[in-house]
């Protein structure tokens, strides 16, 4: 522990931030860096605790107290090789995570310098901050090398799906000695960190010199390439020697309502990459391209996709004011980007009916606020009388969730089996199907606890296995599905095994 009372002495600082005018006018990062001196005392806040809290609160198990004391001690390339032991990818979970170490954080519970006021804001140590800064720290000076293999074991791994998890499982399994291939549908590698999250979160440098460090690794990645259908199921099965999926969860929930189908309503996830694109200097079809400029536009979804839609919607200079309607009864999180706009953000909203124009766009939003209330064990919505209103809108965009992997052709191919949560039953995917057309459920491969599904040498890691979660639980998954593989391939392994955290979100 590098100061005993630094807790005691040093008030949580926010995160600097470029000035709102400036940022909403580029797609540049939003977060700025702390100064060193700075940040370094924002590290000797941790009090290192008997019983470190934000260990179980982090999926990974970063060793969150020990990296605070080396950046304290002003030791950065050991805090570097600390974290790069339980996290491949520091520089994406210190900008895109929640951060739910911070929620575990023992200072929490803490109050302020002020006597008798308690903070109402999270007192934590700034951890993600602090990880963000070792690993750019890394980057600067030249210490985040690749780590080629020390020999090779002749074993061919396919991994289908780019994302945080398949990466991370890639790196892990080569520099063990195994020949990867990395398998995209999409023209960049990355996932959803370079088409689902914007710019302003995460600058797509932080993806492409991981990409680069991983080629540089041995790990061949093949883009605008789709298994299933630019390479047979059974040839995957023939040359490689396991097969992990890492497809994601890309299967959006849907609005079910009169109206869903007019022109200017948008899932999230159709909006967001085009801008994406944009910003990466592709040229798109303008008869396509979702422009909000000068528009009024509604979100309906309060996470964080219906955030990252905001952002985008702030930077395109749509009308001023910004509606956000969430059906829980929970307000929206607030995000650096909600203090962008002028908000209309509401809890417990149900859209009842979509209305438009003689042209078929979308005009109005028919909404009505309800309550929810637990009975036998159930959440049940309940209609407020008489608190029925319309809004007047011109784009409308999804930001529901989504519900399990894209059933496409290859999960029926390989005849791999999958889980709808809250039944014990499998399903076929042609079961699941028709099970979608009746009602919606959640849904995704199964898999045993060795992430081996029912077929074979056949893996799943990621959102494609557990749901739609977050990155830092994506890169905990493909680790692990790396060690469970290369123990499946070689008999033992020794990668290193993460114990799942607590923490469920």
């Amino acid at each position: 522990m590098g100061k005993d009372t630094g807790f005691l002495e040093f008030e949580k600082e926010n995160i600097p931030r470029r000035p709102v005018a400036e940022r909403v006018s580029d797609y540049k990062e939003y977060d700025i860096h702390f100064k060193e001196a700075d940040i370094r005392q924002q590290a000797s806040r941790c009090m290192d605790c008997g019983i470190p809290f934000c260990h179980t609160g982090c999926p990974l198990g970063n060793m969150i107290p020990d990296w605070n004391d080396l950046v304290y001690s002003g030791r950065w390339k050991e805090a570097l090789d600390m974290l790069h032991s339980t996290n491949n990818f520091p520089e994406f979970t210190g900008r895109i995570c929640p951060a739910p170490c911070e929620d575990s954080c023992v200072l929490n519970e803490y109050y302020t310098l002020d006597p008798g006021e308690k903070s109402k804001n999270k007192n934590s140590v700034t951890i993600e901050q602090i990880e963000k800064h070792i690993a750019d720290r890394g980057w600067e000076e030249g210490w985040i090398q690749p780590i080629p293999p020390k020999k090779l074991t002749g074993k061919k791994v396919a991994i289908v799906g780019s994302g945080p998890a398949g990466l991370a499982a890639a790196q892990q399994l080569r520099r063990v000695g195994h020949e990867v291939v990395v398998f995209e549908k999409e023209d960049r590698i990355g996932g959803l960190l370079i088409y689902g999250i914007p710019d302003f979160k995460l600058d797509k440098k932080n993806v492409q010199r991981r990409e680069q460090q991983m080629k540089e690794e041995g790990i061949v990645f093949k883009t605008n390439f789709n298994v299933g259908k630019d390479i047979g199921v059974e040839e995957l099965l023939e040359n490689f020697d396991a097969i992990l999926l890492a497809t994601g969860a890309q299967h959006p929930r849907k609005l079910k309502v009169d109206g869903s189908d007019l022109k200017g309503v948008h899932y999230a996830m159709e909006y967001l990459p085009q801008q994406n694109k944009t910003n990466a200097g592709d040229s798109l079809d303008p008869d396509f391209r979702i422009s909000a400029k000068g528009k009024t536009a509604a979100i309906l979804g309060g996470g964080f996709t219906g955030a990252d839609c905001l952002g985008t919607l702030n930077r395109q200079k749509a009308n001023k004011k910004v509606y956000q309607f969430e059906l829980v009864d929970m307000i929206p999180r607030p995000t650096p980007v909600h203090e962008e706009a002028e908000m209309d953000c509401r809890a417990g909203i149900l859209t009842e009916r979509l209305t438009g124009d003689q042209d078929g766009n979308v005009s109005e939003i028919h909404a009505v606020q309800v309550k929810w209330k637990r009975e036998n064990g159930q959440m049940l919505m309940e209609r407020i009388p008489h608190s029925e209103f319309t809004i007047k809108i011109e784009l409308l965009f999804l930001a529901l969730g989504f519900l399990g992997p894209t059933v496409d052709g290859l999960i029926e191919r390989l005849g791999v089996r999958l889980s709808v949560k809250g039944q014990e039953a499998l399903e076929s995917p042609e079961d699941l199907l028709q099970l979608l057309k009746e009602k919606e459920v959640m849904f995704s491969i199964h898999s045993n606890d060795n992430f081996m599904t029912n077929v074979d040498g056949v893996f799943a890691a990621g959102d494609s296995r557990r749901g739609a979660s977050l990155v830092v639980w994506a890169i905990w998954e493909g680790r692990e599905a790396a060690r469970c593989i290369d123990q499946y391939l070689m008999g033992s392994s020794e990668l290193p095994s993460s114990p799942q955290a607590s923490a469920i979100i």
